[in-house]
This record gives structure tokens, sequence and C-alpha cells, in this order.
């Protein structure tokens, strides 16, 4: 019978402590949810790449292919290529990395070659370029396809250069 009596009030004692504790905590954690400061700290903005962009379409590809003969009388191809392209999102575009590939009659590809723009596209509006000159096209070209590899980021600030 003791050890009912004995095995009960330790039980009591135990309940007693565990909401003590559990009390205790509960108002500890209100203190410091109380105490906490929120500290807001504005980053710099720094470029953002956009590899493969949405945003930037491709209106206008057109391509002009002539023989040339340098001071030396060795035959080469230029191309000259006017190309448009148009920002439908919402922020500019600085940087425009594109991709030349040029395709000879079949449709295969002869050549790949880069091209960079410095130019700045403002959100709605288009970037015309009338003369993008390439040297030393292969021979065998007959067509370019033009696409966008990416562009980066520019600030709102940013205007047409």
């Amino acid at each position: 019978m003791i050890r009912k009596y004995l095995f009960l009030g330790l039980t009591l004692v135990l309940i007693v402590a565990l909401t003590n504790l559990i009390i205790r905590g509960c108002r500890l954690e209100k203190e410091q949810a109380q105490q906490l400061v929120e500290t807001v700290e504005e980053a710099k903005p720094s470029a953002t790449r956009v590899f493969g962009s949405r945003d930037l379409k491709i209106v206008l590809s057109r391509i002009a292919l002539e023989a040339k003969k340098d001071e030396r009388g060795k035959q080469s191809r230029t191309a000259s290529h006017e190309i448009e392209i148009y920002n439908s999102g919402n922020v500019p575009y600085r940087e425009i990395r594109l991709r030349i590939d040029y395709l000879d009659r079949n449709g295969n590809t002869v050549e790949t070659r880069p091209h960079s723009l410095v130019q700045t596209i403002s959100p709605g509006s288009s970037l015309k370029l009338a003369n993008v000159s390439m040297d030393n096209v292969p021979s065998t070209a007959a067509d370019a396809k033009i696409t966008i590899i990416s562009a980066d980021i520019a600030s709102p600030t940013a205007s047409n250069k």
C-alpha cells in the first residue's frame, strides 16, 4: 500500500515539474520574440546573366553574301546581317551574345560564330542592327540562323546606347 502512495506521489511531483518547465519555456519564448530586432540591409545590384531568355526574340534576320578580293587578290566572302531583336519582358537587357550558324543549301551547319552586342534593349522595345558584318564566311554558306545565347539584365535606369 505504501508503494502505491509513493508511486502516486512521485508521479504528481513529475507532473508538476513537467508543467512548470512547459510554462517557463513558453514565457521565455515570448520574451525572446519581443526582443528580436529585424535589420534590413540593401545589397548593391549585380549583373545577372540569363541564358536562353524567353523575353528576347529575333524578329528579323536577313543575310546578304558578297564576294570580295583583298589587296593580295585572294577571294573571300563577306556576310552582312540585318538583325532586329525585340524585348517582350519587363526588364532591360544589355550585352547580348548571339550565335550565328552559317548553313549550306541543304540546311546543314557549315560554321558557327559568336557575336556580342553592347547595346541595351529597354522593355517593350526593339533593337535594330543594320550592318553586322562578318568576314571570311565559308564559300558553301547560303543562309544563316541566328540565336540568342545569353544576355545580362541591366539596371532599370540603363538607357539605349
